[in-house]
């Protein structure tokens, strides 16, 4: 699996329903980056678990013979090594870790309340995969790392309108490959930068979200540069079209 089918995954896995179209282009236009290991995907069978989680969106209720699951709960492997420890609650799991087959923790989930929990991945070396804050079912806060521990992507999400507060991905040596960052709450607009494969500043610009539209779309002056740092263009935006370039 390619570099930009990855990046594809995590925005699918966290980013659904929102419409930073622009945002979406430039995180998924990897080509050239070297974007490091990003690991295995987790195992079907750890993942199925976030159906008894209401914070996560879940809708199931797990049963223990004929009635929900209630008090701790424990799955194993074919070989009788735990791959699940769990506590319900009318089936809904309120607590649990899960394991890769050596023992080694796959991941751990906590509750916070009824409406808001915290899961947090590894991969199998033990280094920390992803980290999630979830509430009413939807992830308003998402890190992803790569197998050495280096930070691959992270986003924060407003918690009440459906835009991002930050959006950045980065290469496997750490470099950024774009960055989004809300810099005026009240216009809610963006600044968005594209870097060079190494890190050097390719574009900046600002977007501004349009609550009518559900959408976002550039705005104001942005400026593109080469990978030794001179300026090659500007280009002025209105209404999301380029209006001038020079």
């Amino acid at each position: 699996m390619g570099a930009r089918s990855l990046s594809l995954l995590a925005l699918v896995f966290c980013c659904s329903a929102f419409a930073q179209d622009d945002t979406f282009a430039v995180l998924l236009d990897t080509d050239g980056y070297a974007m490091g290991d990003p690991g295995p995907d987790p195992a079907p069978e750890l993942e199925r678990y976030r159906h008894y989680i209401k914070a996560m969106g879940g809708d199931s209720i797990r049963l223990c013979g004929n009635s929900p699951c209630s008090g701790q709960v424990v799955d194993h492997y074919p070989d009788g090594t735990p791959m699940h420890k769990g506590y319900y609650e009318y089936g809904r799991l309120l607590v649990f870790k899960n394991y890769h087959p050596d023992g080694t923790v796959e991941r751990d989930f906590k509750a916070l309340d009824a409406i808001k929990c915290v899961q947090r991945t590894w991969h199998p070396n033990g280094q920390l995969r992803s980290e999630a804050r979830f509430a009413d079912g939807v992830a308003y806060e998402y890190k992803d790392y790569y197998v050495d521990g280096v930070l691959r992507y992270a986003e924060q999400r407003h918690r009440k309108d459906p835009y991002f507060i930050r959006m950045d991905l980065f290469a496997g040596d750490g470099t950024p490959v774009s960055t989004l960052a809300l810099v005026d709450k009240k216009r809610i607009e963006f600044e968005q930068k594209e870097y060079h494969p190494g890190g050097s500043l390719r574009s900046v610009g600002r977007a501004r979200y349009d609550r009518v539209r559900m959408d976002t779309r550039r705005v104001g002056t942005w400026k593109y540069y080469a990978p030794d740092g001179t300026l090659v263009r500007e280009e002025d935006h209105v209404d999301g079209r380029v209006a001038t370039v020079r």
